[in-house]
């Protein structure tokens, strides 16, 4: 597949699975599933006419930590704006996570917690690096939260991860987060 071509795909997959399923005529399962043979009609019958079911295995597979494909159901792994009933595979998350914080929210998630925007997940990396990453992306200027995300996940606070190095969670309490500048609890 041309190089173009499979970015586009990725790209419009990301769009129907995890936020207008609805703009090609799908529903999702709960759990942000569908067929994918229901997915590759879809997307016939709206542009892609030339589309084959291997193009779309070959995404999923080459964008491994956005898609899942399993025994013919394809979902994307996060990210959505949609409500799901579970967004991964419920886990046990190692002992600290991070997230990059936007320097006009800080103030906020110091004294509110971590909160979703709009998305339907607060999204945690494993190291402060990818974190990082995610600041310089989007040419940010913010601070690297640390979450405690195990002793957040034994008081009762769930967990799913999205791909070995993505954590997921509906929101995170002001008092297992650290800021640099805000303090925070110990």
């Amino acid at each position: 597949m041309h190089p173009e071509r499979r970015v586009r795909l990725s790209k419009f997959l990301s769009l129907i699975l995890r936020h207008r399923p609805d703009q090609v005529g799908l529903t999702l399962d709960p759990l942000g599933r569908v067929p994918l043979v229901a997915l590759l009609e879809a997307l016939r019958a709206n542009g892609w006419d030339d589309l084959e079911r291997g193009e779309i295995e070959d995404v999923a597979q080459l964008d491994g930590r956005r898609f899942d494909l399993t025994d013919g159901m394809i979902r994307a792994r996060y990210g959505h704006s949609l409500s799901l009933e579970q967004p991964g595979t419920p886990s046990r998350p190692p002992e600290w996570l991070y997230l990059a914080v936007a320097d006009g929210e800080v103030g906020d998630a110091a004294s509110l917690g971590l909160r979703p925007g709009g998305r339907q997940h607060v999204h945690l990396c494993q190291t402060p690096q990818e974190a990082a990453r995610i600041l310089e992306r989007h040419q940010a200027h913010g601070q690297i939260a640390i979450i405690f995300a195990r002793r957040a996940h034994d008081r009762g606070l769930p967990f799913y991860q999205a791909t070995d190095r993505l954590y997921l969670v509906a929101q995170v309490p002001a008092e297992f987060v650290i800021l640099p500048s805000a303090g925070g609890p110990v």
